[in-house]
């Protein structure tokens, strides 16, 4: 009996003892188990930076413009590692992880590639970059008329080489700049004004590089202030010069006469041989471009002339063909 009650609780004790034994062993397994993780989280973390490129960037614009030199960053977060830069697939070795180029021939586009390398671990990530090719403006140009009358309207254009695409502003001698849809603006010149300067900038829409062209056009004006230069009282057997002038863009030219007889220019070198009480001149001016006239008269007294002496008109005219010589310098 007393056998019996000592087997069973050495029975006990050694159950006892081997669920004691189960529980410390489950856990020193998970101490064991969450020392062994540590490693393993970092391994972790390092193939998040360096496995598929999710920490790897490359910093700069999504574009660049044909021929003007751009530059490039790669940046992977680690402060020990090495970049690798390649343009297009061709290897090109930068500053460290800055990439200086220049795009001189034109393509659509081209494609930044940076490998980041951890120095320790030699792990690597690559990343890639596409930037849009650029072009221009360059080449600008404005096409119109090179006279503008003041009672029209005139229409210019501006034109300039530009990819994908420029916008136009314009400016007319120093009032605001303006723009809107298209190329072209319509001026209707001020009379007052003898030239109009006009610029035109057109914008790349994608760069905001932009390029200028200025050029100045004429009013056309006049005849204006047409008067004949000359003395008033003239002697007989004298050489006299008149000359008519007028204010006029872009240039008049000239019909002069004496007392019904035309010649064409603005200058007349005149000496009377008989007497005569007074001769008229008439000068007209016409611009070239405009085709408008104006005319001017001159009435010029002959000195120590006998009004009694009798003279046929057409003796008059006579004389004056013959008397006067006449110096014509046209103005075409």
């Amino acid at each position: 009996m007393d056998q019996t009650c000592t087997s069973k609780q050495n029975r006990r004790l050694s159950n006892l003892s081997g669920l004691l034994l189960l529980l410390l062993l489950a856990g020193l397994q998970s101490v064991l188990s969450s020392d062994g993780e540590q490693p393993e989280q970092g391994d972790s973390d390092d193939n998040r930076t360096f496995s598929g490129g999710v920490n790897v960037t490359i910093i700069g614009p999504d574009y660049v413009t044909l021929g003007v030199p751009s530059t490039v960053e790669c940046d992977a977060g680690c402060p020990g590692c090495l970049y690798s830069m390649s343009l297009d697939g061709q290897t090109a070795q930068g500053q460290g992880n800055v990439l200086a180029f220049t795009v001189n021939e034109w393509v659509g586009a081209v494609v930044v590639s940076c490998t980041a390398t951890e120095e320790d671990t030699e792990q690597t990530a690559t990343t890639t970059k596409k930037l849009q090719v650029l072009d221009g403006p360059a080449n600008i140009s404005i096409a119109g008329a090179d006279l503008m009358n003041p009672t029209l309207s005139h229409t210019y254009s501006c034109h300039a080489h530009c990819r994908p695409s420029c916008s136009y502003t314009w400016r007319s001698d120093h009032g605001p700049w303006i723009g809107g849809q298209g190329n072209v603006i319509s001026i209707v010149p001020q009379e007052m004004n003898n030239s109009t300067v006009l610029t035109c900038k057109a914008t790349n829409t994608v760069s905001g590089l932009f390029i200028a062209a200025t050029r100045r056009i004429t009013v056309i004006t006049g005849p204006s202030k047409v008067q004949i230069e000359g003395p008033d009282i003239v002697e007989i057997a004298q050489k006299y010069k008149f000359m008519c002038s007028a204010e006029c863009l872009p240039s008049c030219r000239y019909l002069s006469s004496v007392d019904g007889q035309t010649v064409r220019g603005n200058v007349i070198e005149i000496r009377l041989d008989h007497p005569l009480k007074s001769f008229t001149l008439k000068c007209e001016a016409q611009n070239t471009a405009s085709r408008r006239t104006a005319t001017v008269l001159k009435s010029v007294q002959v000195k120590g002339s006998n009004g009694n002496l009798s003279v046929r008109p057409e003796e008059t005219s006579a004389l004056l063909l013959l008397a006067f010589m006449m110096t014509v310098a046209l103005s075409l």
